[in-house]
């Protein structure tokens, strides 16, 4: 009898250590991705899905490929456009039209400055970038939203690395912790 009550024991023992480690799991499950397609190295706080959508350089339409994860509220993306030449101008209008487009996403202020964005190189090489941030509300969604984002280009990419935070996520400033993870992590090649 004293047998059957060690092992009910303990198999309750484990089943609390379980729940204890389900429970304390972290939110963020950082990985890093390597995109040989993009060209650019990151660490995701999630598993990253991809997709494609079209954005206007220069008067063309190009595909956009996105790479994105989401953490309560909190979203982590990589936009990479292959631009038609490894040319100065391009690099240039890309950064302009996806600037651009970053901040008509949001209604409020915008804030810019220039940064330097360092390669995957070994050692690396520090790229001149632009850090865009906004807070406001997005579209018809009056729930507050917050964008940092660094749009860098080099070779023939183009890159948004930005992190979208909604709702009470872009009110809490415990987050910048996580953005500054993410955006500190991503390294074009």
């Amino acid at each position: 009898m004293a047998v059957k009550a060690r092992a009910g024991w303990r198999m309750g023992l484990g089943a609390l250590a379980c729940a204890l480690l389900m429970a304390c799991s972290p939110k963020y499950d950082w990985r890093t991705v390597h995109s040989s397609e993009g060209a650019y190295a990151v660490d995701y706080p999630a598993k990253p899905t991809a997709e494609a959508r079209p954005v206007i350089i220069n008067g063309q339409r190009m595909p956009m490929t996105m790479q994105a994860a989401s953490v309560d509220g909190t979203l982590f993306a990589v936009g990479v456009v292959e631009l038609p030449a490894d040319d100065p101008v391009w690099r240039q209008r890309a950064v302009e039209a996806l600037r651009t487009g970053l901040s008509a996403n949001l209604k409020g202020p915008v804030t810019a400055r220039d940064i330097a964005v360092q390669t995957a190189a070994q050692p690396p090489l520090s790229l001149p970038a632009v850090e865009l941030i906004a807070q406001g509300a997005g579209g018809d969604d009056p729930a507050p939203r917050r964008l940092t984002a660094r749009v860098v280009a080099t070779g023939k990419h183009a890159y948004q690395a930005v992190v979208l935070e909604s709702g009470d996520a872009a009110r809490d400033a415990r987050q910048q912790e996580q953005v500054d993870q993410f955006l500190s992590s991503f390294h074009p090649y």
